[in-house]
């Protein structure tokens, strides 16, 4: 009986120069890839700091002046205590929420306002100074 040849592989054998050329290669190229995702992952100080006030007004009209009222029904109360100019921009006071109602994009649009206040209160603030 014939038995044919196989071709053993020797796992003590280095790789060729060109295979370790090119998984250094494709290495960098993957990091090159990835790194401006993980760069952008990161938030910066001044958006946290921005982030604090606007979250910080929030609690201060839930727990304050919008306080009596249960979750579901003080949304309104709460938006319109934040800023009353971001209420009636984002037409909140034409069509207002209902009790336990979410409408994402009017609160995007209205989280962005008031940010946008935040901002230039702050500048005003340093311009005075």
């Amino acid at each position: 009986m014939v038995v044919p040849k196989t071709s053993t592989l020797d796992i003590t054998t280095p790789p060729s120069r060109w295979v370790v050329l090119l998984s250094k290669i494709l290495l960098v190229l993957l990091i090159l890839f990835l790194l401006p995702d993980l760069v952008r992952a990161k938030p910066k100080k001044k958006n946290r700091a921005l982030e604090n006030l606007y979250n910080a007004r929030i609690i201060y009209c839930e727990t304050g002046d919008c306080g009596h009222l249960i979750l579901e029904e003080s949304m309104n109360c709460v938006t319109k205590c934040v800023s009353e100019k971001c209420y009636s921009e984002v037409k909140y006071d034409v069509d207002p929420l209902e009790d336990g109602e979410v409408d994402v994009n009017r609160a995007t649009l209205f989280a962005q306002c008031v940010r946008n206040e935040l901002l230039k209160e702050r500048a005003r603030g340093r311009t005075r100074q």
